[in-house]
C-alpha cells in the first residue's frame, strides 16, 4: 500500500467516526453512511472499506465450499461500490445487491455500467416484501458491524428473512469476546451469541470460524459464520 493511499484510508476511517458520532446524537443510525459516499465524490480512498476487489473472505468460501453458484439467486447486503456482486454474477449467478446509499449504488453502475447485478438502493429495514425467502445465498460482510447494538437485533431478523428454503447465508464480521468491549463508534466487534440470533429465523448454523486477520491493517479477529434453512 502506498503512503498517499494509507493516508487517505486514515483520513477516511477518521470521519467515519466523525459522521457516525454526529448522527447517532440526532438519534439517527445509518444516515451518516449517504453523507459519506457523497462526500467522496469518486474517491475510491475517501470510502475505508473499498478494496477495489472482491472480499477474500468471499472468494475463499466460494472456492472451498465449491458452493455451484449457477443461476442461484444471491443477494449481497450492504453492497458497496459493488465488487462482491459483481464477482458472485460472473460467476453464474443472479445478483442483487443494494446499499442504503443511493450515491453508492450510482457508483456501483458507473463502475460496472455492463454489468447484469442488479443494483438497488434499499433500506434494509424497509427491504421490498417479496424478497422474504427468496435468495440461495445471501453474503453479509461487515454491515451488521457498522451497526449500533440497539438496531443489530431488527437488522439480523431482516437478513435471516431473505434466505430461501435450504438457501445460505455467509456472515463475516469483527468479533470478541462478550466481556472485551464492542466500541463506542463503528466498526462493532460482535460476539458470537449475538449473531446466534439467526437461528431465531429459522436458520441453523453449519460452519463457525474464528480468526486473525492478517490481510488488514491492524489484524483484527473475525468471525466467519456459515447458515442455512
Amino acid at each position: 500500500m502506498t503512503n498517499s493511499r494509507w493516508q487517505s484510508l486514515s483520513l477516511g476511517k477518521l470521519r467515519v467516526r466523525e459522521l457516525s458520532q454526529a448522527s447517532y446524537q440526532q438519534g439517527d443510525y445509518t444516515g451518516w453512511f449517504e453523507k459519506l459516499y457523497a462526500e467522496a465524490q469518486g474517491d475510491l480512498n475517501a470510502i475505508p472499506w473499498a478494496d477495489r476487489d472482491v472480499s477474500h473472505w468471499l472468494a475463499d468460501w466460494i472456492e472451498t465450499s465449491q458452493f455451484n453458484l449457477q443461476d442461484r439467486r444471491v443477494l449481497v447486503v450492504g453492497c458497496g461500490l459493488g465488487d462482491d456482486a459483481k464477482y458472485l454474477a460472473q460467476l453464474g449467478a443472479k445478483v442483487t445487491a443494494f446499499d442504503l446509499s443511493q450515491t453508492a449504488i450510482d457508483w456501483c453502475h458507473q463502475r460496472f455500467p455492463n454489468s447484469q447485478v442488479n443494483y438497488q438502493a434499499v433500506d434494509l429495514f424497509t427491504a421490498p416484501a417479496n424478497w422474504k425467502l427468496s435468495f440461495d445465498l445471501v453474503i453479509e460482510i461487515y454491515t451488521i458491524q457498522a451497526l449500533p447494538a440497539n438496531i443489530r437485533p431488527n437488522a439480523i431478523d431482516c437478513i435471516g428473512n431473505f434466505v430461501a428454503p435450504n438457501g445460505k447465508l455467509l456472515v463475516v464480521c469483527r468479533g470478541r469476546n462478550p466481556e472485551d468491549p464492542a466500541g463506542e463508534l463503528p466498526p462493532f466487534a460482535l460476539t458470537q451469541s449475538e449473531l446466534n440470533k439467526f437461528t431465531d429465523r429459522g436458520l441453523q448454523q453449519i460452519s463457525f470460524e474464528d480468526f486473525i486477520d492478517t490481510l488488514e491493517s491492524g489484524s483484527p479477529r473475525r468471525f466467519r459464520i456459515v447458515y442455512q434453512r
